[in-house]
C-alpha cells in the first residue's frame, strides 16, 4: 500500500485507477450492450466554433487520467524521479494517452457510413429485374442495381405495356417518388 499511497503516490493512483475502472466499466457495459458516456457543453467564442471542445467526453477524461496516472506513479515510484518531473510526464503521457484515444475514435467514425444512398443517385445505372415488373399502371416489382459499387433492391415500375420478367437487364430511366420507386425500361 505504500507504493501505491506513500510520498506523493496518491496524486498519481488516484487518477490511475478512476480512470483505469471507468474504461473497464465501459467495456464491460459495452459487451452487456449498454452505453456509457456524458457530454460536456461549453460556451466557445472563437473562429473554431469551439471544435477543440468535441474532444472532451469522459472517455478522453479517463483516458488522460489512466495514462497520466499510471506513468506519473511509474516515474515516482520505479523510476524515483522527484515528483515535480513525475508530474509533468504524468501530464504528458496522458494528454498523449487522450489524444491517440480521440485520434482512434474520429478515425473509426470516418470509416462508418450510414449506407443510406439517394434515389435520384440510381437514374442511369444498369441492373437486373430480381421480381417481375407489371405494365405501367398494373403495381410494381423489384431490381437490383449496382449502385456506389454495392448491390441494392429497389422497388421498381415501369412505363411499357410489357412485364419484365425477372433476369431482364434494365437501366433506370428515372424515379417515382410517390410510389418510392426506380422507372426502369429495358437496357
Amino acid at each position: 500500500m505504500d507504493f501505491l499511497f506513500a510520498n506523493g503516490a496518491i496524486w498519481f493512483t488516484v487518477p490511475a485507477l478512476a480512470g483505469t475502472l471507468f474504461l473497464v466499466l465501459q467495456l464491460v457495459v459495452g459487451e452487456l450492450g449498454g452505453d456509457l458516456d456524458a457530454d460536456l457543453d461549453v460556451d466557445v467564442s472563437s473562429d473554431t466554433g469551439g471544435a477543440e471542445f468535441r474532444a472532451l467526453s469522459l472517455q478522453s477524461l479517463s483516458a488522460f487520467a489512466l495514462g497520466g496516472g499510471w506513468m506519473g506513479l511509474a516515474a515516482l515510484k520505479v523510476l524515483h524521479w522527484d515528483f515535480t518531473w513525475a508530474a509533468l510526464l504524468g501530464v504528458a503521457a496522458g494528454v498523449g494517452v487522450a489524444w491517440v484515444m480521440v485520434w482512434l475514435l474520429r478515425t473509426m467514425l470516418k470509416v462508418q457510413s450510414s449506407g443510406n444512398i439517394a434515389l435520384t443517385d440510381t437514374i442511369g445505372e444498369h441492373g437486373t429485374v430480381y421480381i417481375s415488373v407489371p405494365p405501367s399502371g398494373q403495381g410494381s416489382g423489384r431490381v437490383r442495381v449496382l449502385v456506389a459499387k454495392r448491390a441494392r433492391e429497389y422497388n421498381a415500375v415501369q412505363h411499357g405495356g410489357e412485364t419484365l420478367a425477372t433476369h431482364t437487364s434494365v437501366r433506370v430511366k428515372d424515379v417515382d417518388r410517390s410510389a418510392n420507386a426506380v422507372v426502369v425500361e429495358p437496357a
